[in-house]
């Protein structure tokens, strides 16, 4: 920005700040609750952005600057979900998903299957490092297996959710961990380890609550005939056998050998393809068609047998066409939060409001969470601009106040990052709704994502997983170790 820009740039008080965050929070929200389309409510409110811009005399090259910059962040996740389509719906075409759905609802009981969906999507995201990934079909297939059973729908779904994200907060390849890390400036393992100690604890509590809530609210019991109805149209449609399992322990594999995501993801897509032709009898130009449309459905191989529908609503699902509406809101989402960033009305509320109000590292560390929901809130689930925004905004009070950084990693990664599928209108949660085909009712349950920011608070409170400054712990029989922030323990210090 050039001094003649700055000076023509209207300076904002606090309380214009807080009067423009709440129109622009007030437009998006009243639209939505007159079902307004979301997309259609982020492009309002992007417009109610702009018009604060253009009031505090913000020049429009500097707006667009920030805006390009915004979405050339987004562009990897624009990619991803591209390429998660493909994937579906060519494992949907090859028979790896109806393969998953068979043999879980052969082997799988149903009083395990609301815990099991949460530890299984953790493994999958845990290895792969993405949640848009494990939804996408470890996800689809539990929604599957769930159907034959009389579980309500939307708390399956939420343990899908919460363990597709807990996965993706801790595995070392996912992208918002080393964002959250390389911002902060806090080794990729330190910061991992930081968070154990809010997510350990919370993901307990959620697995007993996912394991007494299908029992209760479920029995546990299964509907056989559905389940041999659903077993027989599989059956019928691929040529069925464990071996159809094998796409997805490649992604497991390549994210052993730690394939760069892109790679990763292009190498699945391709043997998969190959996989499908050679078990399923099926052309190269059908295959390409599955990957761009999905829907194993429409296909001239479908054999019609008595559960029809319910299979057909069960396979009608990925292809890059089915991530086309998901794509567009992303994009309208990017728009809205890289106005708003330019705005610099968050950073007036934080430095004029939040930052005068923290005296110690429980102000801090809530301040921190509320500040990282707002942002994720005002960007529609965007988990990069929350990040970033927020580390940028709170970086010098954790030094000020001598709290080592990896708090602040691990802060970003509790609200930030696990708030993005809760939110109503955002990319995460439409990409939840759209793949698993249900709607905004399963938020009630995500309870492992509610259950970390307290956890944090109670860290905070009690000093346990908290370091100081200097990276000494401030719990246990050992005050610390001596080293830089950020760095890990090199000696022993007693009390």
């Amino acid at each position: 920005m050039t001094e003649e820009t700055k000076s023509e740039r209207k300076q904002i008080s606090a309380g214009v700040a807080v009067v423009a965050f709440l129109a622009i929070i007030a437009v998006l929200v009243i639209l939505i609750n007159l079902d307004v389309d979301t997309t259609m409510s982020l492009f309002v409110a992007t417009i109610m952005a702009t018009i604060v811009t253009f009031a505090l005399h913000i020049s429009w090259d500097e707006t667009q600057s920030v805006l390009l910059k915004t979405i050339a962040d987004c562009i990897p996740t624009f990619v991803i979900v591209i390429m998660v389509g493909m994937l579906v719906g060519i494992w949907i075409a090859g028979g790896t998903v109806p393969a998953l759905m068979y043999y879980g609802m052969m082997i799988v009981s149903p009083t395990i299957l609301v815990p099991l969906a949460f530890i299984a999507c953790f493994l999958t995201s845990e290895f792969t490092g993405t949640s848009f990934g494990s939804i996408a079909t470890m996800g689809v297939a539990f929604v599957g297996i769930g159907a034959t059973t009389n579980i309500p729908m939307p708390l399956i779904i939420g343990a899908i959710v919460c363990g597709a994200w807990f996965g993706d907060r801790m595995s070392p390849m996912s992208d918002t961990t080393n964002l959250a890390s390389g911002v902060s400036r806090v080794p990729l393992y330190t910061h991992i380890n930081s968070m154990l100690y809010t997510a350990v604890p919370a993901a307990v509590i959620a697995f007993v609550l996912y394991f007494i809530a299908g029992l209760v609210m479920g029995g546990g019991t299964a509907d056989p005939t559905t389940q041999k109805m659903i077993m027989a149209a599989l059956d019928a449609n691929y040529n069925m056998g464990p071996w159809l399992i094998l796409p997805a322990l490649l992604v497991l594999v390549v994210s052993a050998l730690r394939v760069p995501a892109f790679l990763g993801f292009g190498i699945t897509i391709v043997v998969s393809a190959i996989f499908a032709m050679l078990t399923q009898g099926i052309s190269f130009v059908d295959i390409m068609n599955f990957a761009a449309n999905g829907g194993f459905s429409g296909s001239e191989y479908f054999v019609h047998t008595d559960a029809d529908d319910l299979v057909i609503n069960m396979l009608r699902r990925g292809g890059i066409m089915s991530m086309m509406g998901l794509l567009v809101t992303f994009m309208v989402a990017s728009l809205m939060g890289g106005v708003i960033k330019a705005t610099g009305i968050l950073e007036v509320i934080a430095q004029q409001v939040l930052l005068k109000v923290i005296k110690g590292r429980v102000a801090l560390v809530i301040v921190t969470l509320i500040y990282s929901y707002v942002v994720n809130f005002l960007a529609a689930g965007g988990q990069t601009v929350s990040i970033i925004v927020t580390q940028q905004t709170f970086e010098e009070a954790y030094d000020r106040l001598g709290v080592d950084r990896r708090i602040l990693s691990r802060c970003l990664e509790d609200a930030a990052t696990l708030s993005a599928p809760v939110v109503p209108w955002g990319v995460a949660t439409l990409f939840v709704m759209a793949t698993l085909g249900c709607g905004l009712e399963y938020i009630a349950y995500c309870w492992f994502i509610f259950l970390v920011p307290v956890f944090a608070i109670v860290c905070a409170v009690t000093g346990i997983g908290m370091w100081d400054g200097e990276g000494n712990r401030m719990w246990g029989k050992y005050k610390g170790m001596k080293g830089a922030p950020g760095k890990e323990p090199e000696q022993p210090v007693r009390d």
